[in-house]
C-alpha cells in the first residue's frame, strides 16, 4: 500500500462509539460490495457525527497520508529503516490495543522492539539502550513511561519463582510475620525468607533443591535430603495459617491461593491478577527454570499491573499467546483491553487470528519477508483490513499488482464472517474498588482478631518469663529462670519500689514508685543462652572497682556449658549521668548464688531509693533536689553569662508533641542533659532523644527502623532533617528546634508516627 494509510479504530475496546473515530470519505480505495451489521452502521455513523469537533494533532498533520479523528491522539514513527524496512512511517494510536502483523522476517520486531521499545526506554525511562534507525517519533510526550514485557526467564535459579517476582511473597511473609505463633517467638517476617540465613533450610539454602555439578553434562538438581524441598527448617514450619505452613502455601497452585487468602486483599489482588492472565494452574513457589517463555512474560505482565497504574504507559508485547489454550487466550485478551480502558496503549506482536481480530488497529508488514518485506501493507481496524483484502482480490489482474498482498488479510476473512463485530463490556476500575473494600473490612477484621489473641506475657507474665520463655530467634531459653524469680522477688521484699512490670515480651521492669524517677531494675530475657540483669545506682553509693571485683563472673571460654567463647567481662559497669548502670550477664544459678550478688541487690535497692526520694524535694537551690521534669525545664545547666536561646515553652510543646503521636511511650527524664521515649510496642527500645542543654537549639534525634530511602524530605516536612544511616539496626533523623515554626508543620508527629507504624527495628 502506498498511500492508501487509514482507517478507524475498532470499538470493541469501548463502550461506546464516541471516542472511536471514521476514515474521512475517499481515503480509501472503494470497498466495493461490503455488507455491514446493523451495530457496524451505528458506529461509522457516530464516527462522522464526531467528526466534526476533531482538531487533528501533529502527528497526523505529519502524516503522509491521513489518518482518521482520534481524541487521545497518536504515535508517528518516521522513516523507519532498520534491517530490512523501507523508511517507512507508522501511525500507532495512542490508549488503544494495537497489533502488528505479517510474515515472519517482514520487520515486525525491527519496528517494535528494536526502534519503537529502545528509543521510548531511552526517552521515558532514561535506559541506556541504542535505538534502530529512523527519522523520529511524535507523541512520546503524551507517555511518562514504557513497559517491554518479553520472554526471558524470570532467573537462573529454584529460589526464583513466581510469588518472589511478583512481590506477592513479601505480603504472605507479613502475614504469617503477624500470626501469634510469630509473635510468641519473637519472628519477624525476615524469619519466612528461604533467601536469607534464619529460618531456611541452610544445606540447600532455602532453595528445595541441591545442584549436582557435572563436568560434561548440565548440571543436575535434586531435592535436599534434610527439608524434603520445603526450604525451611522444623521450627518455622509450626507456624501455620489457617492450616497450612509457609512452604504449603508455596506449593498451592495460584487458583488454590486465591481461596486460601479470601480474607487478605492485598495478596488476593495480586493472585487475581495471575489468574486473569491464565496462570491459575502455575504454583506460586514454582522454580523459575521451570517455566516456559510464555508463562514467564505473563508473569512480568502481571508484575506490571500489580503495581500503580498511570494510564499512559505503553507497553510492549512479542507473541504472548504461544503456546496458550483457548480459555487462556480469552483471560489474556481481557486484561490487554482492561489496560487499554484505562486509558494505556498497548502493542503487541502477534499472529493469532482470535487476538487479530479483538484488535483496534492492525499495522500489516510485509508483503513478504527479507528484502521482499519491509514496506507498511495496510495500517486500519481488522474489518477494514479484510476489506482490503477483499478489495484486492476482486480487483482485476492489472490492478491488483499495484496493491501489496496481506495474507494476514485473507486468513481474517473467514475468520470475521463468523464472527463479526459486536461490542464488549467496558472495564469498570470503581466496581473493582468496591469490591477490594468490602474485602479490605473483612480482611481488617480478621486482623483485629488476631492482633487482640492475649500473648503468654500479657496473661502470665510471670510464668512466661521464667518458665515458659523463648528468646528472639524463637528458641527456648537456656539459662535459669530461677535467677530471674528470685531476684524479683528479693527486691519486692524490700517494699520501696513499684510493682513489677512482667507485660512485655522480652524485658522485665521495676520503676521507683514514681515512675518518672526512672527504672531500677531490667531484665532482658530475649537471649537464649545469658540472662542480663540490669541495675541502676547511684554513683556515690559504690564504686565501679568494687562493682567489678565482688560481682566477678567467669569469662565464657570458662563456662563449659555455654556454646558461646570470649574473655570479655560479664559484668560491665557504664557510668550514666549520676548513675553507675550495672549489667550483669548469668547463665546458671549456682554462679549467681553467692552472699556478694544477694548483698549488692539489698544494698542497690536502698541506695536508689534514697536517692530518688532526694530528686523529689522541692529546694530551688540545689538543682539535684528539684525533679527531672523541672530540671530539664529550667535554666540549670546552663552558664551564667550565656543561657538558652530558645524558650521552654518549646521544649514543653515538642515534649507534647511526642506524647500525642506515642501515647504509652515510656519516658525516662533522669539523665542530665536528655530525655528519652521508649517505644510502646517495646519499652526497651529507645524512640527519639531530646537534647535539652545545648545553647541555640534543642536536637531531637528519632530512631528509624532501618530503610532503604529517606522517608520524608526536607519538602515534605518543611524543616531541616539530618539522616544518619551508618547503624545496622536504625537509621537516626535528627531535627534542630529553634522555634514555634518547626513544630508548626506537624514534622515531629510524623516522624514519630511513622517510626511507630514501621515496627521494631530488626537485629541484624
Amino acid at each position: 500500500m502506498t498511500k492508501d494509510k487509514a482507517s478507524a479504530s475498532k470499538s470493541a475496546a469501548k463502550p461506546s462509539g464516541r471516542r472511536a473515530r471514521a476514515p474521512k470519505e475517499g481515503l480509501l480505495p472503494p470497498r466495493g460490495d461490503v455488507t455491514f451489521s446493523e451495530d457496524e452502521r451505528k458506529r461509522r455513523t457516530l464516527f462522522e457525527s464526531a467528526k466534526k469537533h476533531h482538531r487533528p494533532g501533529e502527528a497526523e498533520l505529519n502524516y503522509s497520508g491521513a489518518l482518521p479523528p482520534w481524541s487521545p491522539g497518536w504515535l508517528l514513527i518516521q522513516g523507519a529503516r532498520q534491517n530490512n524496512l523501507k523508511s517507512i512511517d507508522v501511525p500507532i494510536p495512542l490508549s488503544a490495543f494495537t497489533v502488528v502483523t505479517g510474515v515472519s522476517g517482514s520487520g515486525k520486531s525491527s519496528l517494535v522492539e528494536e526502534i519503537l521499545g529502545r528509543e521510548l526506554a531511552r526517552v521515558l525511562n532514561r535506559a541506556h539502550t541504542a535505538p534502530g534507525s529512523f527519522d523520529r517519533i511524535l507523541g512520546v510526550e503524551q507517555l511518562n513511561k514504557v513497559i517491554e514485557v518479553d520472554q526471558q526467564p524470570l532467573g537462573q535459579t529454584p529460589t526464583s519463582n513466581p510469588a518472589t517476582y511478583t512481590g506477592l511473597f513479601d505480603l504472605i511473609r507479613s502475614l504469617y510475620a503477624k500470626l501469634p505463633e510469630s509473635r510468641l517467638r519473637g519472628w519477624s517476617s525476615r524469619r519466612f525468607s528461604f533467601n536469607v540465613p534464619g529460618g531456611r533450610c541452610e544445606k540447600c539454602e532455602g532453595a528445595g533443591q541441591i545442584k549436582i555439578e557435572m563436568h560434561f553434562l548440565a548440571d543436575v538438581w535434586i531435592t535436599c535430603d534434610a527439608c524434603g524441598g520445603k526450604r525451611y527448617d522444623p521450627q518455622t514450619l509450626e507456624v501455620t495459617y489457617r492450616g497450612k505452613s509457609i512452604a504449603d502455601v508455596l506449593e498451592m497452585s495460584c487458583g488454590e491461593a486465591l481461596l486460601f487468602f479470601e480474607s487478605v486483599p492485598a495478596i488476593q489482588r495480586i493472585l487475581r491478577i495471575l489468574c486473569d492472565v491464565g496462570l491459575d494452574y502455575i504454583a506460586l513457589g514454582q522454580s523459575a527454570t521451570m517455566l516456559s517463555g510464555g508463562e514467564a512474560q505473563r508473569i512480568k505482565l502481571a508484575a506490571e499491573l500489580a503495581r500503580p497504574d498511570t494510564g499512559k504507559t505503553l507497553y510492549i508485547l512479542d507473541e504472548p499467546t504461544t503456546g496458550l489454550h483457548f480459555e487462556d487466550l480469552r483471560k489474556l485478551l481481557s486484561v490487554l483491553q482492561r489496560l487499554v480502558d484505562l486509558g494505556n496503549t498497548v502493542v503487541v506482536i502477534e499472529h493469532n487470528l482470535d487476538v487479530i481480530k479483538s484488535a483496534d488497529w492492525v499495522i500489516d508488514l510485509g508483503p513478504d519477508a527479507g528484502l521482499d518485506g519491509g514496506k507498511l501493507v495496510f495500517a486500519g481496524t481488522p474489518e477494514e483490513l479484510a476489506d482490503y483484502g477483499r478489495r484486492r482480490a476482486a480487483a482485476p489482474p492489472g490492478k491488483r499488482k499495484e496493491l501489496l498482498r496481506s495474507w494476514t488479510a485473507e486468513a481474517l476473512i473467514p475468520v470475521l464472517e463468523h464472527d463479526p463485530y459486536r461490542e464488549r463490556p467496558l472495564y469498570d476500575p470503581a466496581e473493582e474498588t468496591r469490591l477490594l473494600l468490602l474485602q479490605k473490612e473483612e480482611a481488617e477484621k480478621e486482623a483485629a482478631a488476631l492482633q487482640n489473641v492475649p500473648m503468654p506475657w500479657e496473661t502470665d507474665g510471670r510464668s512466661w518469663h521464667v518458665r515458659s520463655r523463648r528468646s528472639r530467634n524463637g528458641y527456648p531459653c537456656r539459662w535459669s529462670g530461677q535467677i530471674l524469680a528470685e531476684v524479683v522477688d528479693r527486691i519486692e521484699d524490700a517494699g520501696l519500689l513499684s510493682e513489677t512490670n512482667w507485660n512485655s515480651r522480652t524485658v522485665v521492669e521495676i520503676t521507683a514508685r514514681r515512675a518518672q524517677l526512672g527504672w531500677f531494675f531490667h531484665a532482658h530475657t530475649g537471649d537464649e543462652w545469658l540472662l542480663k540483669l540490669k541495675f541502676r545506682v547511684p554513683r556515690q553509693a559504690f564504686t565501679k572497682e568494687r562493682i567489678e571485683k565482688e560481682l566477678w563472673l567467669r569469662p565464657l571460654n570458662d563456662v563449659a556449658e555455654v556454646p558461646l567463647y570470649g574473655t570479655q567481662p560479664r559484668v560491665v559497669v557504664e557510668s550514666v549521668g549520676p548513675w553507675h548502670e550495672i549489667e550483669l550477664r548469668v547463665f546458671s544459678y549456682d554462679e549467681f548464688n553467692h552472699p556478694p550478688f544477694w548483698n549488692f541487690i539489698d544494698e542497690a535497692v536502698k541506695a536508689f531509693c534514697a536517692y530518688t526520694d532526694s530528686l523529689s524535694g522541692e529546694s530551688k537551690s540545689n538543682p539535684k533536689k528539684k525533679s527531672d521534669e523541672e530540671w530539664h525545664f529550667s535554666k540549670e545547666g546552663f552558664s551564667k553569662s550565656a543561657g538558652p536561646l530558645w524558650d521552654f515553652d518549646l521544649l514543653k510543646d515538642a515534649v507534647d508533641a511526642v506524647r500525642a503521636a506515642a501515647p504509652g511511650a515510656r519516658e525516662e527524664w533522669t539523665r542530665k542533659a536528655t530525655v528519652s521515649f521508649y517505644r510502646p510496642d517495646s519499652p526497651d527500645r529507645l524512640l527519639c532523644v531530646f537534647y535539652t542543654k545545648f545553647r541555640d537549639a534543642i536536637p531531637l534525634q528519632i530512631n528509624m527502623p532501618k530503610s532503604s530511602a529517606p522517608v520524608y524530605t526536607r519538602r515534605a516536612l518543611n524543616v531541616d532533617v539530618e539522616i544518619d544511616d551508618s547503624g545496622n539496626d536504625s537509621d537516626l533523623y535528627y531535627i534542630r528546634l529553634t522555634g514555634r515554626d518547626d513544630l508548626a508543620a506537624g514534622a515531629v508527629q510524623k516522624l514519630i508516627e511513622e517510626s511507630l507504624r514501621r515496627g521494631i527495628p530488626e537485629h541484624r
